[in-house]
Order: structure tokens, then C-alpha cells, then sequence
């Protein structure tokens, strides 16, 4: 359940499982000393040694895949997420991660997560679900952009950027914040600036999405779900296994 005020990461557990007092402190002890982050600063370097995650407090950071002149915007981190999850296994960051706007971070180094495990096993078994959000999220998106028009990948993605969103939003509204540029929505999908400039242009003719800067908003979502046949990993993910 949801507290008024409570922080971003702990809302977003909040969906995972019910939390005792302990719980609470535990998960308030992870974000102790934040940092703040500009806009376009690094967050992780790839092939740099370092053996942190991060809880993005407060923003929204990307993950960048980068090959010569080809970049792929792998994943979004929006506030009460973190990074660093699925990259446990390896000495050094593989990807960029940079802020995609202001915020602030907390960082935690792997030995501190490996005291978590074995002092409250529960919590670390809930970032263990969040790092399998993450994955499952990402196949989805793979899916959508192998075998999806180019339109239906868009609509995909604003439905999961909009659940994403839900998670930690304080009053239930119908309209989600967008902080990625046409471009960089297009490097989430494999489409250029200009096809994605089309087809959001295509979506507001018809009536199907209303655009307000840096406000977005999808007029019959429930339209856009059925098309798709579109799941909302973030609302099913199953705790009940840790107890």
C-alpha cells in the first residue's frame, strides 16, 4: 500500500509485497546518502570496475548500447527503479548509463547487497524480482520490435513507459511524462527521428494520443491494450514465493 510522501523506490516495492517496519528501515537504509546528478552525466561507464548499483531516487536515467556510430537506448530507469541489477555477474559496467534529466542517486556497493542477503533475505529477494521486471520487459520490447509494425512497436512502448509511470504515481492521472526526444525514441525502437515524427503525428490525427509537452496521454488505452494483446508486466509481478 501506498504512503503519501514515501520515496519512489519504496512505492514501487510497495507493489511487490507488504512491508513491515523493518522492511521499511531496511529499504530507508539503501538510499542513505544520495547523489545528485546532472542531466547527461555518467551514472556507469562501460568497462569501467565498478561494483555498485544504483537507485535512481529521483529522475529518470537510459542505458545505452553503442556500436561505432549505432546506439540502441536499451533501457529506462525512472525514479524508485535500479540499475546495475542484471549486471551483477561481471566485474565492470558492460553499458552506458547516464541521467536523462536531473536527479539524484543512491549507490550500493555489491558487498552491501551480498550483507542484505544474508540479514533480510526478503528485501533481497525482491530486487531479485525487480531484476526479472527488468528482463522480462526488455523481451517484450524485443518482441514488439522484431514482429510489430512500426506504429504498434510505438504504441507498445508508450504503454510501458505509462505503466512504468503508474507505479509510483501520486494521483492516478491519465497523462505520463515523455523526457525522450523523437530521436531517442527512436533508438529505443530501431526507427529514425522522422518515421517517429510520422507516426506520432499519424496518432494525434486520428484522436488516438494527445501531446502537451513533456506531457503525453493515450485517449482509449483500453483500445491500444486489446490491439496489442499488450501485458503489464508491472502490475503482475508474483512476491507471494519469498514469504
Amino acid at each position: 500500500m501506498k504512503t503519501s510522501g514515501q520515496s519512489a523506490f519504496l512505492t514501487r516495492m510497495t507493489h511487490l509485497a507488504e512491508l513491515s517496519l523493518s522492511d521499511r528501515a531496511a529499504l530507508a537504509a539503501l538510499e542513505q546518502n544520495p547523489t545528485q546528478l546532472a542531466k547527461r552525466q555518467t551514472v556507469f561507464a562501460p568497462g569501467s570496475p565498478d561494483d555498485r548499483i544504483a537507485i535512481i531516487r529521483s529522475g529518470l536515467a537510459i542505458t545505452r548500447i553503442m556500436s561505432g556510430s549505432q546506439t540502441t537506448i536499451a533501457q529506462l530507469f525512472m525514479a524508485g527503479e535500479v540499475v546495475g541489477l542484471s549486471e551483477l555477474g561481471f566485474s565492470s559496467a558492460l553499458y552506458q548509463t547516464t541521467m536523462q534529466t536531473d536527479g539524484t542517486v543512491s549507490l550500493i556497493s555489491r558487498k552491501r547487497l551480498g550483507d542484505l542477503a544474508r540479514t533480510n533475505p526478503r528485501i533481497f529477494a525482491m530486487l531479485l524480482s525487480m531484476a526479472s521486471l527488468d528482463s522480462v520487459t526488455l523481451l517484450d520490447r524485443l518482441h514488439a520490435v522484431t514482429r510489430y509494425s512500426a506504429e504498434d512497436r510505438l504504441m507498445h512502448f508508450l504503454l510501458t513507459v505509462q505503466a512504468k509511470t503508474d507505479q509510483v504515481s501520486e494521483q492516478g492521472s491519465d497523462r505520463f511524462p515523455m523526457p525522450l526526444s523523437q530521436k531517442e525514441i527512436g533508438d529505443v525502437l530501431g526507427l529514425t527521428d522522422i518515421y517517429v515524427n510520422r507516426l506520432l503525428r499519424n496518432l494525434q490525427k486520428r484522436g488516438a494520443l494527445e501531446i502537451a509537452r513533456p506531457y503525453f496521454r493515450i485517449i482509449d488505452k483500453a483500445a491500444w491494450v486489446a490491439q496489442l494483446d499488450y501485458k503489464d508486466r508491472f502490475s503482475a509481478v508474483d512476491f507471494s514465493w519469498a514469504g
